[in-house]
């Protein structure tokens, strides 16, 4: 498209509209010449001229934005979407302007399969995660403790607004085994994209969609299994869709979800290990002291019965856990807060007075 430094690309215009060309881009009145002094010159400017994107107006940019960064088919592969988030990396004017498309506009899909587990018997890619149309691969999680289980949402799902769950429960070989399924890493799972601070933080509306024979399950342990979900702070009735349950769960978790309940739930796991931590230090600090009483000792079985209620691998993280977990909390406060414990607090002061 060149010939030697000039673009024939102008040579199709006469000098006039050469010279118009000129003098709209300068704002200057241009001398006549020949054509092919103002065929140079408009290479000039062509090689000197600059574009800043943030100078076009905020709905030519929203246009823009809208192009680019929502979801869409991929030409290469047909399971994929893709959009371009490069643009995001330029200034943080456009990462803020941006964002609110990428998160707000797009629904984002997961898919939990969880192949059932048989008592007795050792899972086997016992459940994976999927994040469908989008360049990110699935993560198998074969009886994973709960910190694995956090690490593996990606920032797009943290930041997202909408998310489409769909959750596969195969039981196949439950069914032939005549066994009781379990399903606690699906319920792990769901626990920590609802709760957890790497989970969909931003969620606010959610489709969940489920898949599978569950048919011959019990609804208390539908429930249990989905109890989680109603954790989410920010999601509410109008935007919870849900697919293939049976009515009455459908209801109970919308019930929880309305009324909020069980989102304090997300503080009283911490509130517990702080009050554990506090009756420990009280315990030994007596032991050291050689102190012997029936109050320690008591203190002692609720910090070991917290301990133990703590541990989140292998149980339902539902309504039953969590009401372990406040009479727990419960009682280790009584406990601490009793008349003989302080006694024996002030005896322990007393002798460092001493």
């Amino acid at each position: 498209m060149r010939r030697g430094t000039i673009d024939i690309w102008y040579d199709r215009y006469s000098a006039t509209l050469l010279r118009k060309f000129i003098e709209d881009r300068t704002g200057k009145r241009s001398p006549s010449l020949e054509k092919l002094c103002f065929v140079q010159q408009l290479v000039d400017l062509d090689a000197n001229w600059t574009f800043r994107f943030l100078d076009l107006p905020p709905e030519i940019r929203n246009l823009i934005y809208g192009h680019l960064l929502r979801l869409r088919d991929s030409r290469w592969r047909a399971d994929r979407l893709v959009c371009s988030t490069a643009i995001l990396s330029t200034c943080k004017q456009i990462h803020a302007e941006g964002t609110g498309i990428l998160y707000v506009e797009n629904t984002f899909d997961i898919v939990v399969r969880s192949m059932a587990n048989p008592v007795g018997h050792v899972p086997v890619n016992h459940t994976t995660v999927s994040f469908t149309k989008l360049a990110i691969d699935q993560v198998q999680l074969c009886d994973a403790p709960k910190s694995d289980v956090d690490d593996i949402w990606p920032t797009v799902i943290r930041e997202a607004e909408s998310i489409r769950l769909v959750v596969r429960l195969d039981i196949a070989d439950c069914l032939a085994a005549l066994v009781i399924p379990d399903f606690k890493q699906t319920n792990g799972v769901l626990h920590s994209l609802a709760s957890s601070r790497s989970g969909a933080t931003n969620l606010k509306r959610l489709q969940l969609v489920i898949k599978g024979e569950t048919e011959s399950l019990a609804e208390s342990l539908l429930h249990s299994i989905f109890y989680p979900l109603t954790q989410f702070g920010k999601l509410t009735i109008a935007d919870f869709a849900v697919r293939g349950l049976p009515d009455t769960v459908t209801a109970e978790l919308q019930r929880l979800l309305r009324t909020g309940a069980t989102r304090r739930y997300a503080s009283l796991r911490t509130a517990l290990v702080d009050q554990n931590t506090r009756a420990m230090r009280i315990c030994n600090s007596a032991r050291d002291a050689g102190c012997v009483d029936a109050v320690l000792e008591r203190l002692a079985r609720h910090i070991q019965r917290a301990v133990a209620r703590c541990e989140t691998d292998g149980v339902y993280l539902d309504a039953a856990y969590y009401a372990k977990l406040s009479r727990s909390l419960r009682l280790t406060r009584a406990c601490l807060r009793g008349s003989a414990i302080r006694a024996v607090m002030a005896g322990l002061r007393e002798r460092r007075a001493g």
